[in-house]
Formats: structure tokens, C-alpha cells, sequence
């Protein structure tokens, strides 16, 4: 895999160009902003007091929460590619999952 890499990268120099904040803390506040941004399109999936849920909306929202993230691993110099690779296919593929033998049922 080298696109996600090479994305973060990609990211990481747009930000740099448009002036964004490199602080991680302050990165941090905005990914936690548009996780909410990224609720609020959700909730329209199943509450009745707002209009239907816009695909496309929440596609933006949570290209706003990677791009985040990816600012949050950057300022950290943390390689993003490597890091999914180590922990999600190694050390947790490692793992036993009781949802693998008992999936979660969604409603």
C-alpha cells in the first residue's frame, strides 16, 4: 500500500500551502469538530425532526474528519500507512475477535 501515504503527504502540503494550524491540540479540537459535523448528517438517518440524510454531505464531513486525522499523524510524524499496517492488519489481526464468531446484529 503506498497511496494512503502518499495522501497524508498530499495533505500535508495543501495545509501548508493554505496556512493551516500545525498545533496538535488545536488539529485535534477540529477532528473532534467534524466528528460532530459527521453526527449531525447521521442523526438525519433516523430522526424525523430533520430532512433526509445527503450521501454527498456526509461524504465531505468525513473527508474533513481523514483529513484531520491526517494532520493529527503528520504533526506527530506519524506515518499513517505503516502504523494501519502494523495495528489493524498485524497486531490486531492477531487477535480473537468474539464478534467473528457472534456478529453484531444492526438494527
Amino acid at each position: 500500500m503506498t497511496d494512503l501515504a502518499k495522501l497524508q503527504q498530499a495533505i500535508d502540503e495543501v495545509r501548508s500551502q493554505r496556512g493551516f494550524t500545525k498545533d496538535p491540540v488545536r488539529i485535534f479540537t477540529l477532528l473532534n469538530e467534524e466528528i460532530g459535523e459527521v453526527a449531525r448528517e447521521l442523526k438525519k438517518d433516523w430522526s424525523p425532526n430533520y430532512g433526509p440524510l445527503e450521501p454527498a454531505k456526509l461524504a465531505e464531513e468525513l473527508v474533513d474528519c481523514l483529513v484531520a486525522l491526517c494532520a493529527l499523524a503528520s504533526a506527530h510524524g506519524i506515518d499513517l500507512e505503516s502504523a494501519v499496517e502494523s495495528k489493524f492488519f498485524g497486531k490486531d489481526g492477531e487477535r480473537k475477535w468474539a464478534s467473528a464468531a457472534n456478529p453484531v446484529v444492526d438494527p
